[in-house]
């Protein structure tokens, strides 16, 4: 039985990072490593890293001849992705299609009650449920038991297995098959899976139990990138990779001890409090080109409200540390807190014109499913009011998933734009502001063209 692990394409290409990663799919890397460790016939297809449309994608899956095509969807590809297997059903009828990822992980029954193209779903970690699936697909048993499968039977009742419990030693879990992919420009490593907070806007897929791969795991990953691939870039996915301090410092001593350090630039993103001049400074002679660090907020009751511990004078000290250290570093920040005021949004700006980071970074609040933003938004508490049209409106930089009584989605977009503009202004950075206009070109005239639309759809700026 063969299986094909697809990535759907873009639903338009605004946001390059995102809709042409430089790197393939961690996803189908990990997932196919562990299918074909397992003697699974497997290939990967990889929509966005490839460049590949919709018939394109739909004649390179057709003419590889699967049995099943897993595909992997966030909130905001769910559609694309639904929209592909639909195309290679029509292709082939006999093919049979699976849905996993975040989006089927937090609405299960919705989405396969909303999107039929699809025959199962994979909700959490698909490693072990794919496997038994394939085998029960292979020997005739009976779909129903499988720990992490849902799906709809003939006559549109929705049945779902026991959760899928957590892999619980991901060092178990075979190298990601980056073979199977054309090389990246750069390369994005997971690792360890899990979070401790419950950031209330983030779903938190893998749990709040940190699951990490041992330093060695990691270095033979890397080593095996740079004499393999050529890798010079590579991106650490982690949702906080220096939660745990000594594996941390482990990773970079090896960096160096290997000879790694030198070889490669790496970045990462973590917890404004797992962070001290000495790790710091280590990273730093490891390879370690920038830190990302999630402000969220400049008033105190809002990042209290976050579950993330943090106060502005831990933000503070983080960015002084990086400062000190001469790390670059990305600052994120979130407009349309529940309850949010135009005063409150006025707080996050100026505390990110005080922190002054390499990059600045505004998201407009999404309230992702599974999450209990999510939950906020649908029963329109925290001041929220939803208004997207589908699930392409879940996009943190021009989506349109919600606004805020008193501070409406236009107000948001304003303040966003005006962020931009004073972290780079106020402080006297007028070169980085034009190379980060460059640089974001793409994003910045979709913001003007989604302007423009509102304006026509009501008559006119005064209509």
């Amino acid at each position: 039985m063969r299986m094909m692990l697809v990535s759907p394409p873009a639903y338009r290409v605004v946001e390059l990072f995102y809709d042409r990663p430089p790197f393939p799919r961690i996803a189908l890397a990990s997932l196919a490593a562990f299918l074909r460790a397992s003697n699974i016939d497997v290939r990967v297809l990889d929509c966005k890293f490839d460049r590949l449309n919709y018939s394109a994608a739909v004649e390179k899956i057709v003419s590889a001849y699967p049995d099943v095509v897993g595909f992997t969807a966030f909130t905001n590809e769910i559609i694309q992705a639904a929209g592909l297997a639909e195309l290679v059903k029509q292709q082939n009828p006999r093919i049979t299609t699976v849905i996993g990822g975040v989006h089927v992980t937090a609405l299960p029954e919705r989405t396969m009650r909303e999107f039929t193209t699809f025959d199962f779903g994979v909700v959490g970690e698909g490693e072990e449920t794919l496997v038994e699936f394939l085998q029960a697909r292979r020997n005739g048993a009976d779909p129903r038991s499988i720990p992490g499968l849902c799906f709809l039977d003939a006559s549109g009742n929705f049945h779902a297995g026991p959760p899928r419990p957590r892999i619980s030693d991901i060092n178990s879990l075979p190298m990601p098959v980056w073979d199977m992919f054309a090389p990246g420009r750069e390369y994005g490593l997971q690792t360890s899976r899990g979070c401790p907070f419950a950031c209330p806007f983030c779903m938190n897929p893998h749990g709040r139990t940190v699951r990490p791969r041992s330093a060695r795991n990691v270095l033979d990953e890397i080593a095996w990138l740079v004499e393999n691939r050529s890798a010079r870039n590579i991106l650490i996915c982690d949702e906080a990779f220096t939660i745990k301090r000594q594996r941390t410092m482990d990773i970079c001593r090896g960096l160096i001890d290997r000879g790694l350090g030198g070889r490669i630039r790496w970045r990462c993103h973590t917890h404004a409090r797992s962070l001290d001049l000495e790790m710091v400074t280590l990273m730093k002679r490891a390879g370690c080109v920038e830190i990302g660090i999630g402000a969220e907020s400049g008033n105190e009751e809002i990042l209290a409200k976050t579950g993330k511990g943090i106060t502005k004078a831990d933000i503070v000290s983080a960015a002084e540390i990086l400062r000190q250290a001469r790390m670059p570093f990305q600052a994120f920040f979130i407009l349309g807190h529940p309850d949010e005021t135009p005063r409150t949004a006025a707080e996050t700006i100026d505390f990110a014109v005080r922190l002054n980071p390499t990059l600045p970074v505004f998201g407009i609040m999404v309230p992702y499913p599974g999450t209990e933003i999510g939950r906020m938004a649908a029963e329109g508490e925290g001041g929220y009011v939803l208004q997207a049209r589908d699930w392409n409106d879940y996009n943190k930089q021009i989506g349109n998933a919600v606004s805020i009584h008193g501070l409406e989605r236009k107000a948001l977009e304003r303040m966003q734009f005006r962020g931009y503009l004073k972290v780079f202004i106020r402080n006297g950075r007028f070169g980085g502001l034009l190379k980060f206009i460059w640089r974001y070109r793409r994003e910045g005239i979709a913001m003007i063209a989604k302007s423009a639309r509102r304006i026509f759809r009501r008559g006119g700026p005064g209509g």
